[in-house]
């Protein structure tokens, strides 16, 4: 069937399609696959005890993943069982504990696949969870996950809000290559795909996203998480406001101070939301005088990838960048280097 068509019967599959009639799809549909659809120009050669092998460039690979999250109210994510739940903590287990054959098994029940992905750049070796496809098209918005079997970093690197977040899907990827870390994780599906905040994996809803990061955090693993905001929606804020780091508690990490340093001499504008009083001396070195507690609002306090990293005695980053930073390749170059530079520099 020619690539054009199968984007015709995608559209019309979408429009006309629940999220109960998708799931009841038959499996002949679920195992059939499309990489030419969206220009991925990633090429499989095998598929050897139900692990593909693709060869392509990473960051393409991010961006398509990118453009095939389910959109802002498409009512199409599904949220998973309790069953759904705990089979993908299992997966997600022995997916970080590099039993390749085990989770790809595993995974097979849950009709997601294990790809060895080998990125064209730095031949490197990636090892990818990802939701088999419809037409080309993911079902269910549950995200997409990868690890580096060669790491040097024990941490991960988060991008929750795809589509949402412009351009940090792509800050991450940068950083997580830069970085060598352990793990990167990319949620499925706009955070309001079934309406406002339905398919937002930092908020308390059931989500495979979460499951992946207790899963990945178990090792103690650091979380490095990419965010966005306009300084148009934050009055409060100084006018010139690029960045605002956290912690997720409001206390001055050393991941935090690191960062702050990192990306201040990298010329971006950064404060951190703290509850130190205005004129302590830490306070006066992150914030130059101005109180932390003016960016509680995106502390990251709520953030339940934030909660559990605390919970189990690991560091948690927040990470909001103004949409005049995320817009610029350059600044998008930059603050992952920052980032990276970082995560390699702490863990």
């Amino acid at each position: 069937m020619p690539a054009l068509s199968r984007r015709k019967m995608c559209k019309y599959f979408f429009l006309g399609v629940s999220p109960f009639l998708a799931s009841i799809v038959s499996s002949s549909l679920l195992n059939y696959q499309s990489r030419k659809i969206l220009g991925f120009s990633s090429q499989s050669l095998t598929s050897e005890s139900n692990i593909l092998t693709e060869r392509g460039n990473f960051l393409e690979e991010i961006s398509r993943i990118k453009k095939l999250a389910l959109p802002k109210n498409s009512h199409l994510y599904q949220s998973p069982t309790t069953a759904d739940l705990d089979n993908f903590r299992v997966l997600a287990s022995s997916l970080i504990s590099q039993d390749i054959n085990t989770a790809a098994n595993k995974a097979n029940t849950l009709n997601y696949e294990i790809v060895k992905f080998i990125d064209n750049s730095s031949e490197k070796i990636f090892y990818g969870l990802r939701e088999r496809r419809v037409l080309g098209y993911p079902m269910r918005g549950w995200g997409s996950y990868f690890i580096n079997p060669t790491y040097s970093s024990n941490a991960l690197v988060e991008v929750p809000h795809v589509l949402f977040d412009k351009f940090s899907e792509e800050i991450g990827a940068k950083a997580f290559l830069g970085s060598a870390a352990r793990g990167f994780l990319v949620a499925g599906a706009h955070r309001d795909a079934n309406g406002t905040d339905t398919a937002d994996v930092c908020n308390p809803i059931n989500s495979i996203f979460q499951e992946v990061h207790k899963a990945w955090t178990s090792s103690q693993a650091k979380t490095w998480q990419i965010h966005g905001f306009s300084i148009s929606d934050k009055p409060s804020f100084p006018s010139n406001t690029q960045s605002i780091l956290s912690d997720g508690q409001g206390r001055l990490s050393t991941e935090v101070m690191d960062l702050s340093q990192r990306m201040r001499l990298r010329s971006f504008i950064t404060y951190v939301y703290n509850e130190l009083s205005a004129s302590d001396v830490l306070n006066q070195q992150v914030n130059q005088g101005v109180t932390g507690q003016a960016f509680s609002s995106l502390g990251g306090t709520q953030n339940v990838q934030g909660i559990y990293c605390h919970s189990v005695g690991t560091a948690f980053t927040h990470i909001e960048l103004e949409k005049s930073v995320r817009d610029s390749s350059t600044n998008r170059d930059l603050v992952s280097r920052s980032i990276a530079d970082s995560i390699q520099a702490i863990t």
